[in-house]
């Protein structure tokens, strides 16, 4: 119960007792009688007045407080660390391998030069190889040398590293060592190695001529020219 409405009914109660008070005093005459009714008018008055229905008093709308937006807290510094000092590495060069080489020209039967009019130079003691034809040509080799003391060839059949089938013999008209040979069933390579025994560099030149007897009839002979064998193909 509200604090107005318990005003109120301690008015009413009040009014009650007024009234039952005035009909006592009523019921016994005189002025008291007529003061009591004019007091209960009064009262009833006041008692009206007091029931009249209290006019709501508006309760003033509150504007909304703005709640203030905390500021953000400063980010915390973060500790910035330093890289780690970059050491230099020490460059160290790679030594691509080297690629096995061909063996070289004219060292050996297995790669072998080809005769040409080029002179060229021989050192003291070495050898070289040369391939002066194939099976089925009549083959004719020339060797000359400044000097041509000391230099030697030496003529071999295909597939006979042995042994020399046949030397060059010394030709008084030309100055120069000489071979002729071949075989017209014979395959593969006929190989020349000429050796310069001198102890001093000697320059050379081997040439050769060949000539078809493939489909010719052909037999082959040693003859000695001088103190040296000489393997002959003759042709007809």
């Amino acid at each position: 119960m509200t604090a107005n409405q318990r005003n109120i009914l301690g008015r009413l109660v009040l009014v009650n007792l007024i009234v039952y008070a005035a009909l006592g005093l009523w019921a016994f005459g005189g002025s008291f009688i007529d003061q009591g009714i004019d007091r209960a008018q009064s009262l009833a008055v006041a008692f009206q007045q007091n029931l009249k229905p209290a006019i709501p008093t508006a309760t003033p709308t509150r504007s909304p407080t703005a709640t203030p937006v905390p500021k953000p807290a400063s980010p915390t510094p973060r500790k910035v660390v330093p890289p780690p000092p970059v050491v230099a590495r020490q460059f160290i060069p790679v030594t691509a391998p080297q690629p096995t080489s061909a063996a070289q020209e004219g060292s050996g039967p297995s790669s072998p030069m080809t005769p040409s009019d080029a002179w060229r130079t021989l050192g003291a003691g070495a050898r070289i190889w040369y391939k002066v034809g194939k099976g089925g040509e009549h083959i004719d080799v020339f060797l000359e040398g400044k000097p041509l003391d000391g230099l030697s060839l030496e003529v071999y059949a295909p597939d006979q590293l042995d042994k020399p089938i046949g030397n060059g013999t010394y030709q008084a008209a030309t100055k120069r060592l000489v071979w002729s040979g071949g075989h017209w069933q014979s395959e593969g390579a006929w190989l020349g190695r000429v050796t310069n025994g001198n102890s001093v560099p000697v320059q050379y030149k081997l040439s050769s001529s060949v000539q078809d007897i493939s489909n010719k009839s052909c037999y082959s002979y040693w003859e000695y020219i001088g103190t040296s064998q000489v393997y002959w193909t003759k042709c007809e």
